[in-house]
């Protein structure tokens, strides 16, 4: 009787706790969705874009960056232009051949936080593909019509120095489309572009992304200056991302934050560009706080 008795309150514990394990597990509903800022509080984000919108047309050093935009594989946040700092003035994406639905959906937040997207063509790594000038003629043709049925606002360019023909033709062709707003960058050194195209263009990102020192730089900036001719407030230095640059004293400095530095010493110059700022997007010190400082750097009253 007795054992009879134990097994009866087993099974009611049993049965209790079945019933304690089911109300503790029950799955319940959670609002998992992510609000963005301007869907948080609206009337606070079209405060702050005017605000942005208003510090960008001011006078300040201007930072440009470089994007691949819409790799094969999304590897994380570096590949969307949502992610870019919001005092960024322009962006050019380098694979803007292949401008995709996502690329369009962020068109509408640059758009607000003011921010240029450029259309960039890199002719001189595809110099062999449009050796024929028809075929570099209907290439440049496709551009435009993609600049204006995306709402990009201008292009960018490279060129092979010894492709005097197709450089003139690229300046005359974006020269010729550019609406009022739009831009027109040259990366590379401006003594590869004819005398006469040189005031065409309104920016010019000066090729010092490779150069190891201070001193490289200070030189590369009196060409551009002197022989090219080239207004300093449309000048940019480019830097690679998580590359080194060492200063005077032969003392190693990131090249982005080293560079925003000798915009200002050098000149003052027309601002930085930055390039491959996806690359290392995680490491500890992040890509976006690299560029946010360099933006503080050239504009700390901004």
């Amino acid at each position: 009787m007795k054992q009879n008795f134990i097994f009866t309150l087993l099974a009611l514990f049993s049965m209790l706790s079945l019933v304690s394990c089911s109300d503790w597990t029950e799955t319940e509903a959670l609002d998992s969705t992510v609000k963005k800022p301007w869907e948080q509080d609206p009337a606070l984000w079209a405060e702050y874009t005017a605000t942005l919108r208003a510090y960008k047309q001011s006078e300040h050093f201007i930072v440009y960056a470089r994007m691949h935009n819409s790799p094969e594989k999304a590897t994380g946040e570096q590949d969307f232009m949502r992610c870019l700092p919001d005092s960024l003035d322009i962006v050019t994406l380098t694979n803007a051949d292949n401008f995709s639905k996502f690329d369009a959906e962020d068109m509408d937040v640059m758009r607000e936080k003011g921010t240029k997207v450029l259309y960039q063509v890199d002719y001189a790594a595809r110099a062999e593909e449009f050796a024929d000038m028809q075929a570099l003629d209907a290439y440049l043709d496709r551009v435009v019509a993609a600049v204006a049925a995306n709402g990009m606002d201008g292009y960018s360019f490279t060129t092979d120095p010894l492709a005097t023909d197709a450089t003139a033709r690229i300046v005359e062709k974006f020269a010729a489309a550019k609406s009022e707003g739009q831009l027109l960058v040259f990366e590379g050194n401006p003594l590869s572009l004819a005398a006469a195209d040189r005031p065409r263009v309104d920016f010019v990102a000066l090729d010092t992304e490779k150069l190891e020192n201070v001193q490289e730089v200070r030189l590369r900036v009196m060409n551009a200056t002197g022989y090219a001719g080239i207004a300093p407030e449309k000048l940019l230095l480019a830097a690679e991302i998580s590359a080194p640059l060492l200063d005077e004293d032969r003392t190693e400095f990131a090249a982005v934050e080293e560079m925003s530095r000798r915009v200002i010493e050098f000149g003052p110059l027309g601002g930085l560009a930055a390039y491959n700022i996806a690359e290392d997007y995680y490491h500890a010190e992040m890509n976006y706080q690299t560029i946010r400082k360099a933006i503080q750097t050239l504009n700390p009253a901004k």
